[in-house]
This record gives structure tokens, sequence and C-alpha cells, in this order.
């Protein structure tokens, strides 16, 4: 019998020995794609750069591998994608408000506060100063004993002590006028008809300190004084030293005591039953050392009396405030603050020197004061008007003092650039710019808000002729007119 091949076990080995070399042909083929086939971003962009020439590209905005060169959706997120621009990638530069943004905030601020601009209108400015009144040592006069004696009665008791001009001060017994008094006697009895020998004897006792009265009272009674009046040749007050700037006054009496006329009440012109100031009242050793029983030599000292009709008005500003006072300045004073009182003068005398260490200086004004008023160390207020010339002028919020400099926000290409500026004067509102800014320049009102309290300001570290070196400013304060 013959068999068939078709029901052959061999054809059934066959087979399966051939179908794993099938499958393994088969895989291998599969492994072979096209290079344009492969979703690589290497690929991606070899194949974008292949097809630039031939159209527009597109990409995802989240995948910028995917390229295609048409409209479609993303493979990856699914997202719609968009024309590529045909610059190669390169990016957008910044705009001018975006480059400030990216700077340092010590360099620039990004505000939008808002600005002023310099002016050059000066307003009218006025200095307030405190001063005191003090004597004028020009008016003070010396009472001093033409002969040697004994005090037999002092009517002057303490220092201060007003006085007029023919007041008694004291009676002196004195030897020497005694023995004149008598060769006047002398010659009248025995030789009066002898003018030269009577003219000799009153010139004598008349340069001994006599008065006219008291050599003709002698020539009447034929009878020497022991007991002489020495009277006063001068008005105002007495005192036994030399008058000390700022020592006080006290208060005239009143027309009943037996004082001064016009003087009575209150240090600026008050009531009678006024208090003494404090700069005024009378130390505890205002008592005169010359007493009833003491003896006095010739060419002593008795006596200083100071005149008080004029008397100095003495203000001490300090050196930023001295620079702005020349002499022959209108000055309008205010006695103890009362405006109802306040008189216009000038001043007379400007005198720098030096007091512990620091340089101060003393700004004197005659004051009149005919009615006895103004007594030694009351208090004065002097108002000067500072004329102003030159710079530009700013709100005071506008510049911040950082201690060794100061500088104010200018506005440039959007946004607030630190510049340092060198100041003047300065008044309630307003500062005097000196250097630093220009009229054209956008100034931020309030310089504080954009100063950033966790860093510094940063300014140019080159000085120009709009920005100078920093400089100690005048922290002088004018008073607005």
């Amino acid at each position: 019998m013959k068999k068939s091949w078709n029901n052959s076990p061999w054809r059934a080995r066959l087979v399966l020995m051939a179908l794993p070399l099938a499958l393994l042909l088969s895989a291998c083929q599969s492994d072979k794609k096209p290079s344009g086939a492969t979703n690589s971003p290497e690929a991606s962009v070899a194949d974008a750069h292949n097809h630039e020439a031939a159209g527009d590209l597109y990409t995802c905005p989240m995948h910028p591998q995917i390229i295609r060169d048409k409209p479609g959706k993303c493979p990856i997120c699914g997202m719609d994608l968009v024309k590529k621009s045909k610059g190669g990638g390169a990016q957008a530069q910044p705009s001018a408000s975006l480059q400030n943004l990216l700077k340092s905030p010590d360099a620039t601020v990004v505000s939008t506060q808002a600005t002023v601009y310099p002016s050059t209108g000066a307003p009218d400015l006025s200095l307030t100063l405190t001063g005191r009144v003090e004597y004028d040592t020009r008016r003070t006069e010396v009472i001093a004993a033409r002969f040697g004696g004994r005090v037999e009665k002092l009517l002057v008791r303490y220092n201060y002590q007003p006085v007029i001009k023919g007041q008694k001060l004291l009676e002196v017994y004195s030897p020497e006028l005694v023995t004149a008094q008598q060769e006047l006697i002398f010659i009248l009895t025995q030789d009066a008809e002898n003018r030269t020998l009577l003219r000799g004897a009153r010139q004598k006792l008349r340069l001994l300190g006599l008065t006219d009265a008291q050599i003709n009272r002698t020539i009447a009674t034929r009878k020497p004084t022991y007991s002489v009046a020495l009277y006063s040749p001068y008005s105002g007050y007495v005192v036994e030293q030399s008058a000390q700037p700022g020592a006080g006054l006290p208060p005239p009496p009143t027309p009943e005591a037996g004082g001064m006329s016009g003087g009575g009440g209150t240090p600026m012109g008050g009531g009678a039953a006024a208090s003494v100031p404090a700069a005024a009242t009378m130390p505890a050793e205002a008592g005169l050392t010359l007493t009833e029983g003491a003896y006095v030599t010739t060419g002593q000292a008795l006596f200083r009396v100071v005149n008080t009709q004029q008397v100095w008005g003495v203000f001490e500003p300090r050196p930023d405030e001295l620079a702005a006072l020349q002499v022959g300045q209108t000055i309008r004073v205010l006695p103890e603050n009362n405006p109802a009182r306040a008189v216009q003068a000038r001043i007379d005398l400007i005198e720098p020197f030096f007091r512990e260490g620091a340089r101060t200086g003393a700004v004197r004004v005659h004051l009149n004061n005919a009615d006895e008023r103004l007594r030694s160390g009351a208090l004065l207020t002097g108002i000067v008007r500072v004329p102003v010339a030159g710079g530009l002028w700013l709100p005071r919020a506008a510049v911040v003092d950082l201690g060794n400099r100061e500088v104010a926000f200018v506005r440039r290409s959007g946004a607030f650039q630190a510049v340092l500026v060198q100041t003047g004067r300065r008044s309630a509102e307003q500062v005097q710019i000196l250097q630093g800014v220009s009229a054209q320049d956008a100034v931020a009102t309030n310089a504080q808000f954009l100063v950033d309290s966790e860093g510094f300001v940063q300014t140019p570290q080159t000085t120009t002729a709009a920005q100078p070196a920093a400089s100690t400013p005048a922290k002088t304060d004018y008073r607005d007119e």
C-alpha cells in the first residue's frame, strides 16, 4: 500500500521547525524602521530642521520637543499645537519695566508714588533765637572814696539796690576832711578879704567830695561837720562788685519806698504784686561787705552803679545759625515772649568765641530800657528775617537723611533711583537743594517710603556736578513767614 505525503509525520515536523524561523525573521525586519519615523527629541528637532524650509512648524506649548509641519494635537498631553516662530528659538528681550524689576532693589525702586518738580521760588524764612537781658558794661560807673575815714552811717544795705542821682549813700567821719573845713573857717575869720585863699580852700573841699551846699553850710555856721554825707553822682543799681553778665536785679521799690521812679511793678510791666523771676532772685550773700564802723581809704571803690536805661540783648545762636546773621540786620525782640511789648532793633555786634570746646557765638543788640521794665536775666525771643538766594526747593519729606548723606529719589526710565543731594537752609515744610537734582527731575514726594528697611540705599559711586559728594548738611530749621 502506498503512503500519502500529506499524512506523513515528516511534514508535520518540518512545519514545526519552519514556524520559529519565520517568527525570527519577522522580528528582525520590524527593527529596521525609517529615520523619519521616531518620536525622540533629537529626531523631532532634526525633523524640524529638515522641514523649516518647507513651511510653518507647529509645537506644543508644554512639550517643545514635539514639532510637526501641520496643526494637530500633542501626542503627550493632547493640547493644540501652536505655530512656532522662525527665529530659531531666540529669547525675546524684556521691556524697560521688566528690566527695572530685574535690577537690585537697592539700586532702583519701582513705585507709583506721586512726584514733584523742584521749584526755584524761595520762601520767606525767619530764624528764631533765644536770649536774655544783660548789663551794658559801658554804662557802669564806680563811686570811690576821695578821703579816708570811718563809716558812721550806711544807707545802702544790699547789692542791686536802686539809687538816683543825688541820693545819700553813707556818712563818713574823716579827720582829713575836718582839717580842710577848719582851714576854710580860719581864713574866713582872719583874712576874709583874701579871695585867693578863700577860693583855694573852697576848691580843696570840693575836690574832696563835698557839694557846694555842704561848703556854704560850713561857711554860714563857721563850724566843721564831723560826719560828712556822700551822695551818688549817678542813677542806677548799686553793686559792690563788678556787674556780672546774667546777674539778676530785683524789682524796683515803689515810689513810696523812696526808690527810683517809674520802675514799679513786674519785670515786664505788670502789677505791683508780681514775684521776682528765678533768674532775678538775689543770692544769699547779697549783703554788702561794707558795714557801719568800717574804715575806708583814699581811692577805695565803695560802690559800682549800673545804669539800666540801656541794656544788652544777648542771643547765642548755633554755628550753623550764626552763618545766616550779620551786623545791621533787623531783629524783632519779644521780651518774655510778650508780643505786646515787641520792639524793633538791629544787630550791633557778633562775637564768635569758644565755649567748652565747641564754637559758639554771641549776638548783641542794644535795647532801650527807659521805662526800667527789662531786668537783667529776663528771657528774650528774637526773630530775624533771613534772605535766601539760589538753589531749588523741595518738600522736606522728599529728602531722607541717612546719617552720613542725604538722598532723594528721582524717577528715571520708569523707576526711582536714589541720588545724593546737598541741602542748605530748611523751613518748616521745605528744604533748599544746592546740588544733586535739577528743575527737570521728577522727585518722589516721600523719600522715606522708598527706603528699604532691611537693606540700604545704593547711590552712584562717581560724583558729578549733578551728584556731588555727601557733605554735612545744615540742620537749622527756619520758620516760614
